[in-house]
């Protein structure tokens, strides 16, 4: 690689390193102000979303540029394209944490009908795959994608569980109904989310080590490498 490649891919690794705090900080915190039904949070959040918007299409607008100025080599492409595509995958995670404090907005005079648990710790999980994913990306290291599976495996059990709280909660009482459907539509955000970080570590391996993978489906019973 030549010094003047390594200059512009280290320069793209820096913005994706703040994109990614950025990114996943919203997310957590857009999840804090749903607990707390806290509209300045949220309005801070939908703030903080835009500027995650304008960094994806900071580092979208570099990668472009050095491809048509650096004439990168195969190696450098693939690290190239792989920054393109994760800049996508942390924005999108950007527009979960709007929605989410969207609907802390049209929360506005509404109160939880029970104690936030599963929500906050789904959130918590979403964050902890994504970081483990952007390591691969950002550092070249691969150490923590084994880990993926697990936590992929306790984030469908949380979100089970919470899904089946809720259907014996609107079972009993009918004036939650809007809530209870605020709940599933901010879970969904989650596992969206982490969706995302899935496809951020099969973009890892492969810029790393040029190989495709497919990842989250060993806990699904349909990957080779799935315990027994």
């Amino acid at each position: 690689m030549s010094r003047q490649m390594e200059y512009y891919l280290n320069e793209i690794n820096k913005k994706a390193r703040v994109l990614t705090d950025m990114s996943t900080s919203a997310f957590i915190e857009s999840m804090q102000a749903f607990k707390g039904l806290d509209q300045e949070l949220a309005a801070e959040v939908r703030k903080k979303s835009r500027e995650i918007e304008e960094r994806a299409r900071s580092i979208e607008e570099n990668v472009f540029e050095t491809i048509a100025r650096r004439q990168p080599v195969a190696k450098d492409l693939r690290e190239l394209a792989t920054y393109l595509q994760v800049s996508h995958h942390l924005y999108r995670v950007g527009r979960y944490a709007y929605k989410i404090a969207h609907i802390v907005r049209l929360c506005e005079g509404m109160e939880h009908f029970k104690e936030l648990i599963s929500l906050p710790h789904l959130a918590d999980l979403a964050k902890r795959t994504i970081d483990i994913a952007m390591k691969g990306i950002l550092d070249k290291d691969l150490s923590g994608i084994d880990e993926l599976e697990k936590l992929e495996a306790e984030s469908d059990k949380e979100t089970s569980e919470m899904f089946e709280e809720i259907a014996e909660f609107l079972r009993k009482r009918k004036d939650i109904e809007t809530m209870a459907m605020y709940y599933v539509i901010v879970g969904r955000y989650c596992e969206r989310a982490a969706d995302h970080a899935f496809s951020i570590a099969e973009r890892a391996v492969f810029m790393v080590k040029g190989e495709r993978t497919q990842l989250g489906l060993a806990y699904k019973g349909k990957s080779s490498h799935a315990p027994h």
